[in-house]
């Protein structure tokens, strides 16, 4: 039963952020320049987890879902990558 409810609630959350950046992007001026500043952003901070998560205990694959994952989603999508790792 706690499986169900903590997956749940894992679901709920990316429902809630993907439609938190929906938003953001629809109210931002600069639509393009603010998705690709997120993904940017996103891919970086994936990239450095890869390099140096190790020293951290915490170790990121670098695979197609999580790549664009964070492209797509940006800091917030790397984070939940991070928490994932945790689940």
């Amino acid at each position: 039963m706690m499986e169900v409810l903590s997956e749940y609630r894992y679901w709920l959350f990316w429902g809630f952020l993907v439609l938190c950046l929906v938003w953001f992007y629809l109210h931002h001026r600069k639509r393009l320049r603010a998705f690709l500043l997120g993904g940017i952003t996103g891919l970086t901070a994936l990239l450095l987890l890869h390099s140096f998560g190790g020293s951290i205990g915490l170790t990121i694959p670098l695979n197609t879902g999580n790549l664009a994952l964070s492209a797509l989603l940006g800091v917030p999508g790397t984070g939940l990558i991070v928490a994932a790792q945790f689940l």
